[in-house]
């Protein structure tokens, strides 16, 4: 055993030491050296990282009351494989277990059952074969600045999440109600058509959306913020 373990100089110093007579700083060494800060999901963590037990799957839903606007046909669904995208990508970048429902066998589920939503998320998840139900009820969503005769674009969501866990249903589902807008409050909106078209901006809406939802069910990096390409900022 080291010499410098024996006598019990934390393993940190002899790093330290070594990092400085290195020319290297102390910021850059404790970024090497301490484990990457994550912060708690804000509702459940649905990934495992248990080999022993079996891989989580997610059924993840949505319903919109404001269905018949032209630029936001099909937009629950492309919300649902956002949310699904990201959930799958944290899950494989910290080596944890979970699957999501193809958003396509979601969707032939609710098309053959038009009553889908009285249905119940327990129900639903084990029709489906899933341990969870996430459910997304979008209470109102646009994508122009109000007032701004739609010359300016700033998306805004009301909506309320569920969590369902289809094992334990007398537990009740997990519920919050959201309110979000990109560009942040903080940022102006963006022209439309100079800084950006509505489809290429409801396009980075909806990933907006789908990045800021996934904090409620996996554990997200400490400081990390919602960054879709453009506008930046948020």
């Amino acid at each position: 055993m080291s010499l410098w373990l024996r006598r019990g100089v934390p393993v940190l110093m002899v790093f330290a030491l070594t990092g400085l007579t290195a020319g290297c700083d102390m910021g850059s060494l404790a970024y090497f050296l301490m484990p990457e800060g994550r912060e708690p999901a804000r509702m459940k963590n649905l990934a495992s990282d248990d080999p022993k037990k079996k891989t989580p799957r997610v059924v993840i839903l949505a319903w919109s009351v404001m269905e018949g606007r032209a630029e936001l046909i099909q937009a629950d669904v492309e919300l649902c494989k956002n949310l699904a995208r990201e959930l799958q990508g944290r899950a494989e970048q910290y080596k944890e277990k979970l699957e999501v429902v193809s958003q396509r066998k979601v969707e032939d589920f609710k098309n053959n059952h038009p009553e889908w939503r009285a249905m119940g998320a327990t129900t639903i998840g084990r029709k489906l074969g899933a341990d969870y139900v996430i459910f997304l009820e979008v209470n109102s969503w646009s994508l122009y600045e109000r007032g701004s005769a739609n010359e300016l674009l700033r998306g805004r969501a009301n909506l309320t999440v569920e969590l369902a866990d289809v094992n334990n249903p007398d537990e009740g589902p997990m519920s919050q109600t959201l309110s979000l807008a990109y560009p942040s409050e903080a940022r102006g909106p963006v022209a439309n058509g100079l800084d950006m078209s509505p489809p290429v901006f409801r396009q980075h809406f909806l990933a907006y959306l789908g990045k800021h939802l996934s904090w409620y069910f996996c554990k997200y990096k400490k400081g990390e913020t919602v960054f879709v390409d453009a506008p930046p900022g948020d």
